[in-house]
């Protein structure tokens, strides 16, 4: 009789595991020894979704949203376009947050743009630098990690072997919103090989004489803000091979419009295919999202 509760009680337990591992999947890179766990969303389970990534570089979970096209078939091959969200925000501030992805079907639809990959990371309020290898480590109100490592060592070949990708810089694109939209401009800047196009959407463009917390987070040494700041970068860098998309609303609370302006006559007169868009519009989610269709047609036009 105990023998034949034993043999209950392991049935049941075995079924509790086999059920529990229902609707994820793992996935194992070897070559960055990464894994993930692609948790389903509701919105719709075979085109949404939100990866749980494990950096190494961060040494935690930092968390991935994931659009795919209508149709998505491993036989065909898709530009990916990478949108990193704005100070305080999260992976969930490109979409659902301001409907990109609602957007990118519409237009795809209508044959406005190419299909594509959308993938909107977690990137805590880093700036996307590698400020210190002890994720611990904080400065005011900034998180410090190895952040750039982690968007180009292990991200990018992440999703390169996860789906159909076009995997090279010529189907490969970022863009981002205030602070994200410097993480995309410090991004494509620095790893020219990576991107092809760059949008910076209300970006974080810092002049000299400004003195907020952010500057001295982002270049504490001469040095670092040759290596890192926009415009420094675009006076002594060939930035040739690159698109730039640049835009700011004229009531921005922040005047990154100023920025946006010196960046983008820097870029023009060193030969960059540079372009700068003056809107109405405040340091906001409703201006970002009346843009999201420009946004959109820059990155994946036909």
């Amino acid at each position: 009789m105990k023998a034949r509760k034993r043999s209950t009680l392991i049935f049941i337990i075995m079924v509790f595991f086999i059920m529990s591992g229902c609707g994820q999947k793992s996935v194992n890179i070897s070559s960055t020894e990464t894994s993930a766990t692609i948790n389903n969303t509701k919105v719709d389970s075979k085109r949404f979704t939100k990866i749980s990534f494990s950096s190494k570089a961060l040494e935690k979970e930092m968390k991935i949203n994931i659009y795919l096209p209508k149709g998505y078939s491993h036989k065909n091959k898709y530009p990916v376009l990478y949108l990193i969200h704005g100070y305080t925000g999260n992976e969930d501030a490109w979409f659902p947050g301001l409907k990109v992805e609602k957007k990118a079907d519409e237009l795809i639809d209508k044959k406005k743009i190419v299909p594509l990959i959308i993938v909107a990371p977690q990137i805590d309020n880093s700036y996307g630098i590698n400020s210190a290898k002890n994720t611990s480590n904080q400065q005011l109100h900034f998180n410090t990690g190895m952040y750039e490592d982690y968007l180009y060592k292990e991200l990018v070949p992440f999703i390169d072997k996860t789906y159909s990708t076009i995997s090279s810089r010529k189907g490969r694109y970022i863009g981002g919103v205030s602070m994200g939209g410097w993480v995309a401009l410090h991004m494509a800047f620095t790893h020219v090989d990576m991107f092809s196009k760059v949008g910076g959407h209300s970006p974080a463009i810092f002049l000299d004489g400004y003195t907020g917390a952010p500057v001295p987070f982002l270049y504490p040494t001469e040095k670092l803000r040759n290596e890192r700041d926009p415009i420094r970068v675009a006076q002594n860098k060939d930035l040739t091979s690159l698109k730039v998309y640049l835009d700011c609303g004229a009531q921005d609370s922040y005047r990154f419009f100023e920025g946006c302006d010196k960046l983008n006559k820097i870029l023009q007169s060193k030969g960059v295919d540079s372009e700068y868009y003056f809107n109405q519009g405040k340091h906001d989610g409703a201006y970002w999202e009346a843009n999201i269709e420009k946004y959109l047609t820059f990155y994946a036009a036909p």
